[in-house]
């Protein structure tokens, strides 16, 4: 952290410390949700084809299929202080049912510091957890300039850029790795400056991701701004930003693109990261409006520039140098129908395309960068792959057959952007792929390494309102893996889930 933010810092909390004068009023919020799974994302292969270790009881080699239960608790305190300033902290425990400060031994892995994965176990425990905690001073020394300090949601547009502080496909060290893809953790620490000049809003951002140790050699940040235009009619948004994130972990090369088994296996590895050697820079636009009451359309686009460090031998071999320069794009586009009936009836089409990188051993990489991404196209694509080099249509509709009742789902059709160059691994008889994050972390599966049709994904659910704060919800996924896949991975994997939820 720079010198200039700490007095900067240090400035907003000195003139915070007068707004802990008098709590007006304090409201107390939360929701628990206890959810039961049911799932197997193996693709067929029980892990014995794959070379993994085998259970002496069972014969098999680390099977995917899994049945748990887990429990997502939330308590919200928002405190209005004097006039223009408030604070909110919410707590909050996600854990396994049967585990209660229990260390089973199976590890979660998850973007870490200086190039490094750090590793969570599984089951969880009964502690709390920080999840929000932070000030809001409005008309802060200036009447348009809002000022939000502390652990706080940034989310902007769609998503597709900042939305996670750890990408929606894993979650903190504190989630057990079973349930990490469907953690409710998404809060950064961060100091957030909103100038509202309506229709227009600029708003800054500084975020610490990951501290490390506090040598800011291995920090890693995100700085940032955003210009919105909120439309007089047609519920019309224009946005424009520009984010910088440091010491960028390479997330990509854990895409399906990146399956030349050197690279895959190491492709984020200990060493440290070069001081302002490996960042990206993302700038980008995205417009929706609706054109009349029954229509929403939408369209984003964002270019990524800047350095990305390979850590393996393979590349380094190569190239001899063991930096790429970043140049990616991601384009999405979207429409909605809106029925207007007694059912509420709504379908929604979505294009995704996010660049990839055919071969590592050119000068550039154009593999789009995750960064924090807080989107999914499907359950179980979202615990396979990572946000880049693919391209997917999705296809969502939702309805309500009674005025308590939602049912709705999504098909997914998921392709990669770029066919893999396997030149540099010809020596290899069998190509595999395992994702680097997530529930699947610690698979390893076989593919045909010259197709690009990853698969088909089919999503359903049905929400019942018991009562006004009370929703029962049951959900179904599964996935059909394409050309993409060996013929020892082509079996589809499946989800069912039940839950319960109350909010307070």
């Amino acid at each position: 952290m720079s010198s200039k933010l700490l007095v900067a810092f240090a400035a907003v909390c000195i003139l915070s410390i007068g707004a802990f004068a008098a709590v007006e009023n304090i409201k107390v919020s939360g929701d628990i949700t206890a959810t039961a799974v049911n799932r197997d994302f193996s693709l067929g292969n029980a892990g014995e084809n794959l070379g993994l270790a085998v259970d002496a009881n069972t014969g098999h080699g680390n099977p995917d299929a899994e049945q748990f239960a887990y429990s997502q608790v939330r308590l919200r305190f928002d405190a209005d202080l004097t006039e223009g300033v408030s604070a909110v902290v919410r707590l909050i425990n996600e854990r396994l049912w049967g585990s209660e400060d229990v260390d089973n031994g199976s590890a979660n892995t998850v973007p870490g510091g200086s190039g490094s994965l750090s590793t969570n176990t599984s089951g969880g425990d009964t502690e709390i957890d920080l999840d929000l905690a932070y000030i809001e001073m409005k008309e802060f020394l200036y009447e348009p300039l809002t000022v939000i300090v502390g652990r706080q949601n940034l989310r902007y547009g769609n998503a597709l850029i900042i939305g996670d502080p750890d990408t929606n496909q894993t979650a903190s060290v504190k989630v057990p790795v079973e349930m990490s893809d469907m953690s409710l953790r998404k809060s950064f620490d961060a100091v957030r400056a909103i100038l509202d000049y309506s229709p227009y809003t600029i708003e800054s951002i500084y975020a610490a991701v990951d501290e490390n140790v506090t040598n800011i050699n291995d920090d890693r940040n995100i700085w940032g701004s955003q210009i919105t235009y909120d439309w007089a009619s047609y519920n019309g948004v224009t946005e424009g930003y520009f984010f910088h994130s440091n010491q960028s972990h390479d997330n990509v090369l854990g895409s399906p693109i990146h399956v030349i088994p050197e690279v895959n296996a190491n492709s984020v590895g200990g060493t440290q990261i070069v001081e302002d050697q490996s960042y990206t820079n993302v700038v980008g636009g995205r417009f929706q409006y609706d054109p009349n009451d029954k229509w929403t359309l939408g369209l984003e686009g964002a270019y990524q520039f800047g350095d990305i460090h390979i850590v393996t031998a393979a590349f380094n071999d190569i190239t001899g140098d063991p930096y790429q320069h970043l140049s990616a794009y991601a384009i999405q586009a979207m429409a909605q129908y809106r029925f207007l009936n007694d059912y509420n009836a709504m379908l929604q089409l979505e294009y995704t395309y996010l660049s990839g990188d055919d071969d590592l051993t050119d000068e550039r990489h154009t593999a789009w960068d995750p960064m924090f991404e807080d989107q999914s196209s499907g359950e179980i694509i979202n615990i396979l792959f990572p946000q880049s080099g693919t391209q997917c249509v999705t296809l969502r509709g939702s309805m309500m057959p009674r005025e308590d009742i939602t049912i709705g789902g999504l098909y997914t059709y998921l392709l990669l952007s770029e066919k893999v160059n396997y030149d540099v691994n010809a020596a290899n008889a069998v190509v595999t792929y395992n994702p680097l994050v997530g529930p699947a972390v610690a698979n390893t599966y076989n593919i045909e390494g010259n197709g690009n049709y990853l698969g088909s994904e089919i999503d359903a659910y049905m929400l019942y309102d018991y009562t006004e704060d009370v929703q029962i919800k049951l959900s179904g996924a599964t996935f059909i893996p394409g050309d993409f896949w060996h013929h020892e991975n082509n079996s589809p994997a499946y989800s069912l889930k039940a839950g319960v939820s109350v909010d307070f």
